[in-house]
């Protein structure tokens, strides 16, 4: 069974993965910083964002302060902070593919570039079967 830090350092990869193609979620160029997650001494689970460079508590409800990103993205860190503190996979669909009447089929945009990110989350096993 991993721990949280190893757990953390599989979603950064994905998280990576995701900010270096499509249209570069996760990833600010005009700060040149990418989003990551961290576990703090006491186990928690932070995300630090890309933009504000904030580091933000992952279990407040609703909107966060200094969050860079819309919802879909906040459900998405609210699935890898699930998976850092408990082991819970995250679930399939949340990398694709979607139906075709939902968005043209393509959620974030990211075209062929989605398969990478899928890959990428199977091979580390952060996506239910």
């Amino acid at each position: 069974m991993k721990n949280k830090q190893e757990r953390a350092e599989e979603v950064n990869q994905v998280i990576k993965a995701i900010a270096d193609c499509g249209r570069r979620f996760f990833y600010s160029k005009s700060k040149d910083s990418y989003a990551s997650m961290e576990v703090d001494q006491r186990g928690r689970v932070w995300f630090v964002d890309d933009y504000s460079n904030k580091r933000i508590y992952t279990h407040y409800s609703g909107r966060w302060r200094e969050f860079s990103h819309g919802g879909t993205l906040q459900d998405l860190v609210k699935a890898f902070r699930d998976y850092i503190s408990k082991g819970v996979p995250i679930p399939a669909r949340a990398f694709g593919p979607w139906p075709k009447w939902k968005c043209d089929g393509d959620l974030w945009g990211y075209g062929d570039d989605m398969q990478q990110i899928r890959d990428k989350a199977l091979s580390l096993g952060l996506i239910s079967q």
